[in-house]
């Protein structure tokens, strides 16, 4: 595995941990302060969030609305300074059971989170950080 690989597993591993654990300041710990991202859970809003206080919001609209949630993941691919996941989350939202399965592609900088995106196929998700192919 090339370096890069082993940092996107980092990566992922230690955002996956803090989103399970329900540690806000150690997901703020692997995102860069000007990351943007997107999220499927919120797309209904169409809200992009960027930065930090844009991690803050998700974390209240879309992490603090689960109950007993956990996240999991499994690296499909990485390449440089780029991966997809495909993840499943599963936990209790507003009195209901939610077990959902999505695609995320990721792009690094300096070994934080600069930019993901949340995607339905494994196919958009590799389009969406030219790994496809």
């Amino acid at each position: 595995m090339s370096q890069k690989n082993v940092e996107i597993e980092e990566l992922a591993r230690r955002t996956f941990d803090a989103i399970n654990r329900g540690d806000l300041d150690g997901l703020l710990a692997v995102t860069d302060p000007e990351a943007e991202f997107t999220s499927m859970i919120a797309e209904a809003e169409g809200e992009t969030f960027r930065g930090h206080d844009g991690v803050r919001r998700w974390w209240q609209s879309v992490r603090g609305a689960f109950t007993e949630v956990h996240w999991d993941y499994d690296l499909v691919q990485a390449r440089s300074d780029r991966g997809v996941a495909m993840l499943r989350i599963q936990g209790t939202l507003s009195g209901v059971e939610v077990v959902q399965t999505m695609w995320q592609a990721i792009v690094l900088r300096d070994g934080k989170g600069v930019w993901w995106g949340f995607f339905r196929t494994e196919a958009e998700a590799l389009e969406a950080v030219g790994l496809s192919g």
